[in-house]
């Protein structure tokens, strides 16, 4: 008798969701609609923003210790197995290579010119303060692999860098050589800049150039600049599927540099890259990427960029970032069956492009340790329209507490500190829901009529197959997502809590008594 009034009852539910008599269009606030952001207009730094980075102080050093060093390199006198050169210059730590050569019957280096400034011993280790080099070519006989560079400059490397990079240069009989030698696992690998212009690399399977790479690190303020502009890339390994690929630039300003010095070694647990990390803080100044394009026998990628803004005053830092349109056309079905899978999928919904945008402006209060996103905007032509706003609090507090302990129970402990007070989000439907109908009916062999009742009927079930909170948060999704997949529309989702919730009682809902007031829950169809 039970099992009957059951069945009987989610079959009036199921009707009335079917008929439209369970509507949740009245019910609870609208979530807000995210406004689009304009392009902030920024620029990839200028040349002059790096020259500063390569600038190193005069030095007075003796022409006994600067030979004394050049010897400790190895660039004193010629070898027979290493360096040589066509003739030398320079005095008291400062000096001039011409036509450099390493040769054996693995490959070659040959470099037209080098000037060494500022080489003298630090203690018992030789090193310089900067190096240029111009001219260089490195040609790999058992790869048949020519790279070639216009200049390459290196400023403040670290003793330990610098011995690395002549040992490297002098030991070069293939490619592999140029990987440095590290041995120590205490080494200090550092340099405060790097420059490389005109590079070219060839070979049978891969031709790739760019204009210049740049990478410069400020020693009082430990920021990083860094740009790399106009790479151009053509791989024929498989010589019916090319590949090609071409960026006009990439850069960053105001990188913080301790974001990668922290980085686990082995020797800490995976939470040692986040000691001393504020996760509040300003992360970056600037970050631009220009003209991306990607094209292959099958898809291609297309965009003009993206753009990062942060700002910081009084401990509260304001990133706005906004993507350009970033186009992926499909071509023609790929041969790997997993690629080729979601390339029928985003056929049968209808797309020969897929074109996607996106904004958001993000608020960081270290004062008061809070996170807001706001207009958080991703676009899908002829697809949909996503806004998102939320607010958090208890990041930092929560980062604090896992760098202090790495435990199971103190790292669950540490989710505590983490508090919801809001979330909003607003699905706008612009043809997706007919478009993954249409897709499903394919897929099931039933028109789209079919599996919309279909969906219906589930989500009319599923708020019955749970109890409490669970039952009731079920129930209001399901009425708004049952309206949603049947007209369209709009389907927004609030949660607004009298006090912020902790992430810990959201995940533990079952035993927190939290309620539906509590959460400030709703969801609805518009």
């Amino acid at each position: 008798m039970t099992l009957l009034r059951s069945t009987s009852l989610a079959l009036i539910l199921s009707t009335a969701f079917i008929m439209g008599g369970c509507s949740n269009k009245n019910k609870g606030p609208s979530a807000e609609k995210s406004a689009p952001a304009a392009a902030l207009g920024l620029e990839a730094p200028s040349d002059e923003v790096f020259a500063k980075h390569f600038d190193v102080p005069a030095r007075k050093v003796s022409d006994a210790e600067g030979k004394q060093a050049l010897a400790a390199l190895n660039l004193l006198t010629e070898s027979e197995d290493g360096l040589n050169w066509a003739s030398t210059s320079g005095k008291d730590g400062n000096y001039s290579y011409t036509n450099l050569t390493v040769k054996d019957e693995d490959g070659q280096l040959s470099i037209a010119k080098a000037n060494l400034v500022g080489v003298h011993m630090d203690g018992e280790t030789a090193t310089f303060d900067r190096a240029d080099f111009s001219g260089i070519k490195i040609y790999d006989e058992t790869e048949d692999t020519t790279i070639t560079m216009g200049t390459l400059s290196v400023a403040r490397p670290t003793p330990d860098m610098a011995k690395a990079i002549i040992t490297s240069l002098q030991n070069i009989k293939d490619l592999d050589d140029l990987d440095l030698d590290i041995d120590d696992e205490n080494m200090d690998m550092g340099f405060g800049a790097l420059g490389i212009g005109d590079v070219s690399i060839t070979s049978k399977d891969l031709n790739m150039s760019t204009e210049s790479l740049v990478w410069g690190e400020d020693p009082e303020t430990n920021l990083t600049d860094f740009k790399i502009q106009d790479v151009a890339l053509n791989i024929t390994e498989n010589a019916d599927e090319p590949i090609t690929a071409s960026l006009k630039s990439f850069s960053a300003t105001g990188l913080r540099g301790d974001m990668m010095k922290n980085l686990p070694d082995g020797r800490s647990g995976p939470l040692g890259m986040m000691s001393g990390f504020n996760p509040l803080a300003k992360m970056y100044s600037t970050l631009k990427m220009e003209d991306l394009d990607i094209d292959s026998q099958y898809v291609s990628v297309v965009s003009k960029g993206f753009e990062g803004k942060s700002t910081e005053k009084g401990g509260v830092t304001t990133q706005k970032s906004v993507g350009e349109p970033f186009i992926i056309r499909l071509k023609e079905a790929p041969k790997d069956p997993q690629a080729k899978q979601a390339y029928d999928m985003v056929k049968e919904l209808g797309f020969d492009e897929i074109v996607l945008q996106s904004s958001q402006t993000t608020v960081m209060d270290s004062n008061e340790d809070t996170i807001a996103v706001k207009d958080g905007l991703l676009s899908m032509k002829d697809g949909f329209k996503l806004s998102y706003n939320y607010g958090a609090s208890g990041v930092k507090a929560m980062t604090d507490k896992m760098q202090s302990s790495e435990t199971q129970a103190n790292m669950q402990a540490a989710m505590g500190d983490v508090k919801l007070s809001g979330l909003q989000l607003r699905l706008e439907d612009q043809s997706i829901v007919e478009r993954g109908l249409k897709l499903a009916g394919k897929f099931r062999g039933a028109s789209p009529d079919q599996v919309k009742k279909e969906m219906k009927v589930a989500l009319a079930l599923a708020p019955m197959m749970a109890r409490g909170l669970e039952g009731e948060m079920l129930g209001e999704i399901s009425g708004a997502f049952g309206e949603f997949i049947e007209n369209g529309g709009t389907l927004s989702i609030v949660v607004d809590p009298k006090e912020p919730l902790s992430v810990t009682e959201l995940a533990d809902y079952k035993r927190s008594n939290l309620t539906m007031n509590d959460i400030g829950f709703s969801a609805k169809a518009e």
